[in-house]
């Protein structure tokens, strides 16, 4: 083989320009408080060789120190670099507890030293804790009592989860940990936040690395190099084109002593050319000048080590490479020698740092790339527990889809027990719609697929492709046939086409009778889709079929089916609903069940919001937000945001409500989307306000969709709340127009639920334009629909009803009655602008006689509205208590009383919070907010109490003094 050794060897920099850092480091560990600390800064800062000098002067040299180096692969395996790092040390099996049987999973090795496995758990959570705490007796019995996660920023999630474990449990004798990552690379947000929650408190600290200055440089630079090259001069142009990160001024320095000598006297042309020199591009050149003086078996060597892009040990490089294993070792002590590689734990060698990596990665042709890429797979496939990540990602690479697409979905299923959704999603969608499969294998991946955690419609039109062209397959037997239909028509749902999804939810139905569990849930998406057209016995008819299809639910789907059945039956009114709404859990969930909770739970409060029953909607959204939030289903999310603007605006937390809703709004139609309950939302807080021509504006905006796109409930309230307006303005004839079809819906489908808004108006309506009989039967229609009393925001609606009818037929004291009767039942959901509207009613029904009364009852109304914020009606009862001769002063057109440079309640909520440590989704989840309005309120509540970071707002927080509305 040509090519030749490497020459003039340059010797290891020194270590400087860290003494405060490593200052920090050893006070921090000298204190028996100490729990976790993180060193980050960029990518070549010297975060790893900063620990190995700096960690055995702080915690001692007699060991105790587990060292775990995480390798730079896209899906790492769940803990194996832990299990790596703890595999070739079995513990003494006399020291081992009971627990330890739960490490049999993880270290198969160990089988015959291990006790006895533990027996099942009742959850996950429990599944997991368990497994923690042996792990963590585990490195206990082994001696350690430090723990360093070295590129953290590649490590999976279960092991940053069982490290936080490690450092927040107390003991006989407690763990420290400490993690080093990249600043620009760190790990998931919501792990970082946790994480750096104990380091930056009084348990640990982070230890920011940042590049060295000039004088580091020079230091830097003297102790690789020696003679004309040694200068102010030269360290400063490194220092220039390096900013003075020491793995690009160390490789730099390597390529610039390989000119000097390779040209003597050439000192002017070798300094000059530093300036010639990027650092990104410098590396690149540095790594390709080694690289071009290696053996051709060290080159290949290399290029194989980039390909596997982890450590890797003698035997598996010379398998890829094809090498003997001599050649191999002589390839990888030149590569050492190069100054390429540096010794790994276990025998391994890797690159000294990934920018290493990723620029021998650039110099392996195309062909040579895929060629070792499939000699990986193969010699990963001949171990006799092949990974099948790793396994995956190299056939994929190596252009064998077929090959990639056998392991997979196995690889995306993994993913899935972890709770990595997002990873998940996009194996399977690739899995999908790249590679050809056979309709049923099509069918069980899309099946699998966490849609909610994608943003944007791109992947479901993806899907939506495939799954058509899988429909005209000839010969697709009738059961394949109706799974590619309702799976089309699931898809159809996440792209609001809800017209197509509903055909094709019709016409998968009768395909899917060898499966009944299918069928049953085709029939409740039929249901739902086909509420516009169908009648109440149709509907009751395929319920009735549905719920005997379910009957015998398996495991697998049986939460599924659950929150299915539950929505359903709770949207079309029928009690049982809430039966099976109670077998939803909100804790202790299993992983494969954690998007459908959300969803199910998201769906049981928005259920609950319409029947009335808002205690159970805030505990059901608290715990699907929470779900969303943890593990990231942006869709759900947004649907959940949805169902908390409307619980907010029915509970009366109007204050920045409006706001909220607009800007839900504008950050949709940015991207070409809508917000449609956030809309309505918004319009009924225009028409508080006094801006009928707005709301008015934007309501037939939002009625110009499809029925079907809205939902029955949506279309109820913009047409209640545009009949309000046109009551308002003195228009009955319009508002009886307005609620004419959406009234003869709810007589057809007979789900007086939907009416809560809606009847009210109409009855109002119809008493103004003289057809009293016509009222009379609207409201015994709903008294007969209603019923039982399970229904309490209906309840409320129709004894609204009723005193309408008393007060149009003139029995005021059976009115007054009433209206207070209907006061005290808004009071109890709690709807305080329902009840204030009652009240005003109530006053207005006493005698002259009774002016006192009358003018203390509508000042006590004149404060519900002010406090409200709902000005068109304050303005009204001002006016009446001006006319009656009592001097007031109306709100104006402003709305809520504004703050000024005082925090409003909601902010001095917030502010608490934040003093309390939590962060922003933290605050958003506890005060069910999404995090963009708690980011506002933050915001503003920097900008009035004169501070500029949350620490100062922490400090401010404890200065506040208590505001009235805090009394």
């Amino acid at each position: 083989m040509g090519g030749s050794h490497v020459t003039h060897s340059v010797p290891s920099p020194a270590f400087v320009g860290r003494d405060v850092e490593q200052q920090w480091l050893r006070e921090t560990l000298a204190r028996p408080s100490t729990r976790l600390v993180v060193i980050e800064g960029e990518a070549g800062i010297g975060k790893s060789r900063f620990v190995h000098e700096t960690l055995p002067d702080a915690v001692g040299t007699g060991g105790g120190v587990l060292l775990l180096r995480c390798p730079p692969v896209t899906t790492p395996f769940p803990m194996g670099t832990l299990v790596e790092a703890l595999a070739p040390t079995p513990p003494d099996p006399r020291r081992l507890g009971r627990l330890a049987g739960a490490l049999r999973p993880l270290f198969p090795e160990w089988w015959d030293i291990l006790p006895e496995p533990l027996p099942p758990a009742e959850s996950s959570a429990l599944e997991r804790h368990r497994l923690f705490r042996a792990l963590a007796e585990l490195v206990r019995t082994l001696g350690f009592h430090t723990v360093v996660l070295d590129d953290a920023h590649w490590a999976d999630h279960a092991t940053h989860e069982f490290l936080l474990h490690l450092a927040t449990v107390d003991g006989d004798a407690p763990v420290r940990v400490v993690e080093t990552w990249r600043t620009e690379e760190r790990p998931d947000p919501h792990l970082v936040a946790r994480i750096l929650r104990i380091a930056a408190g009084g348990t640990g600290r982070v230890i920011p690395l940042g590049p060295l200055d000039p004088a580091g440089t020079e230091k830097f630079v003297a102790s690789m190099l020696r003679g004309p090259l040694v200068s102010p001069r030269v360290a400063d142009l490194l220092h220039q084109r390096t900013q003075g990160i020491p793995l690009l001024l160390e490789d730099l320095v390597r390529t610039l002593n390989d000119q000097m000598r390779s040209n003597p006297g050439g000192v002017q042309r070798s300094t000059a050319s530093i300036g010639a020199l990027a650092p990104p591009a410098s590396l690149r050149e540095s790594v390709a000048a080694r690289t071009e003086r290696l053996t051709e078996a060290a080159r290949l060597a290399g290029w194989a080590l980039a390909v596997l892009a982890e450590p890797a040990t003698v035997p598996l490089l010379a398998t890829v490479t094809g090498l003997d294993h001599q050649e191999a070792s002589t390839a990888v002590d030149d590569l050492l020698a190069a100054h390429l590689l540096s010794p790994a734990d276990g025998g391994e060698i890797s690159f000294r740092h990934a920018l290493v990596l990723d620029a021998v990665a650039d110099q392996v042709p195309l062909g040579e790339r895929s060629r070792l890429h499939a000699r990986a797979a193969a010699a990963l496939g001949a171990l006799p527990a092949p990974p099948v990540v790793r396994l995956a990602r190299h056939l994929k690479l190596s252009g064998d889809t077929a090959g990639w697409a056998r392991y997979a979905e196995q690889v995306a299923d993994l993913a899935l027990a972890r709770a990595d959704d997002l990873t998940a999603a996009n194996i399977l969608l690739e899995l999908a719609t790249v590679t050809v499969q056979e309709p049923a294998d099509l069918t069980r991946i899309v099946a699998k697929i966490p849609f909610a955690v994608f943003r944007g419609v791109e992947p479901y039109r993806a899907v939506e492709e495939v799954l058509r062209r899988a429909a005209e397959v000839p010969g697709l037997s009738r059961l394949d046939q109706g799974r590619v239909r309702w799976l089309l028509a699931r898809v159809l749902i996440l792209e609001d086409r809800m017209s197509e999804a509903a055909e094709e939810t019709r016409r998968a139905v009768p395909l899917l009778a060898d499966e009944p569990l299918l069928a049953g849930q085709a029939m409740i998406n039929s249901v739902h889709l086909s509420w516009p057209t169908w009648s109440f016995a149709t509907r009751q008819a395929w319920l009735q079929q549905a719920a005997r299809l379910l009957q015998d639910r398996d495991a697998a789907s049986e939460l599924r089916l659950t929150s299915d059945l539950a929505t359903v039956l709770l949207r079309f009114g029928s009690v049982d609903g809430w039966r099976e709404a109670a077998r939803i859990p909100t804790r202790d969930i299993k992983v494969g069940d954690r998007l459908n909770a959300a969803r199910g739970l998201g769906n049981i409060g928005h259920c609950a919001l319409i029947w009335g029953r808002y205690a159970t909607a805030r505990t059901a959204l608290s715990a699907a937000f929470e779900l969303a939030h943890t593990y990231d289903y942006p869709v759900v999310s947004a649907e959940l945001e949805d169902i908390s603007l409307h619980l907010d605006y029915v509970e009366g937390s109007w204050e920045g409500l409006r706001e909220r809703a607009a800007a839900l709004v504008a950050a949709a139609r940015s991207v070409g989307g809508d917000r449609l309950d956030a809309e309505v939302v918004e319009a009924r807080l225009l028409v508080a306000e006094g801006r009928s021509d707005d709301a008015r504006r934007r309501l037939r905006e939002v009625l110009d969709h499809p029925a079907s796109r809205l939902g029955p409930e949506l279309v109820m309230e913009a047409c209640a709340v545009l009949a309000e307006v046109a009551l308002g303005d003195g228009d009955p004839e319009e508002a009886l127009a307005l609620t004419l079809e959406p009234f003869s819906l709810i007589e057809r489908t007979g789900v007086w639920l939907w009416g809560t808004d809606l009847v009210p108006a109409r009855v109002r309506a119809l008493l103004l334009t003289g057809s009293r009989e016509e009222a009379l039967a609207v409201v015994d229609a709903m008294a007969s629909g209603v019923g039982g009393g399970s229904a309490p925001a209906a309840d409320a609606a129709l004894l609204s009803c009723r005193a309408l009818l008393a007060h149009a037929a003139g029995d005021l004291p059976r009115a007054r009655a009433l209206h207070r009767q209907a006061a005290g039942a808004w009071r109890a959901l709690p709807r305080p602008h329902e009840e204030a509207r009652e009240l005003e009613a109530a006053a207005r029904c006493l005698p002259e006689s009774a002016r006192q009364e009358t003018v203390a009852e509508l000042r006590d109304v004149l404060r519900r509205y002010t406090r409200l914020g709902a000005t068109v009606h304050a303005e009204r009862v001002a006016a009446a208590l001006r006319t009656a001769g009592v001097e007031t002063r109306g709100p104006g057109r402003r709305g809520r009383k504004g703050y000024g440079a005082r925090l409003s309640p909601r902010e001095r909520e917030v502010v608490r919070l934040v003093a309390a440590g939590e962060t922003d989704s933290a605050i958003a989840l506890k005060l069910f907010k999404s995090p963009h309005t708690v980011q506002s309120q933050v915001k503003s509540a920097k900008q009035k109490l004169g501070v500029s970071t949350r620490a100062e707002l922490a400090r401010a927080a404890a200065e506040l003094v208590p505001d009235d509305h805090d009394r």
